[in-house]
């Protein structure tokens, strides 16, 4: 089920509406742009942070549970962001990563049948330069929460439609 919200939202409270099933994943961060606290890769499992011109984007493995934590804290600001959700038994190799699932400038959002980009992924959250959100989701949990709490939302396909 796809969804977007043509409004933007604090990730603390797109957690919120999941009701707590965000802690059944570990996340996969990328293409992010925020603010964040000095101690923040206290709450990665695994991460990678690149200084050359070989890779333009940055990669973070987070527990749902510390995601949760993060997305809490006052000075944690996302404008940018890809989080990909992935089962806890799945082993995410952080130096094997193909092609990077990225939000900014990605046109695959916009077609009639947008896909999770992670082929491990169960479900992608997309905070779009703090105007949108688009939730893709191969389950319902995640996306009928989302969309129970939040007025306004649209199925992505319908949007990318009209």
């Amino acid at each position: 089920m796809n969804t977007i919200l043509e409004d933007f939202l604090e990730l603390k409270e797109i957690l919120n509406s999941f009701n707590g099933l965000e802690k059944e994943y570990n996340w996969l961060l990328t293409d992010l742009d925020w603010s964040y606290p000095d101690n923040y890769l206290d709450y990665f499992m695994d991460y990678r942070i690149y200084d050359d011109s070989s890779h333009c984007r940055n990669n973070y493995l987070i527990t749902g549970e510390n995601l949760n934590k993060l997305a809490n804290m006052k000075e944690v600001y996302f404008i940018w962001g890809v989080f990909s959700a992935i089962e806890k038994n799945e082993i995410v190799d952080l130096d094997t990563i193909q092609d990077e699932p990225y939000a900014d400038g990605n046109p695959n959002f916009w077609v009639e049948n947008p896909v999770i980009q992670h082929p491990l992924a169960v479900a992608e959250l997309v905070l779009w330069d703090s105007s949108l959100v688009l939730l893709l989701s191969k389950g319902n949990d995640l996306s009928s929460n989302f969309r129970n709490t939040f007025k306004g939302w649209k199925g992505l396909k319908s949007y990318n439609q009209s």
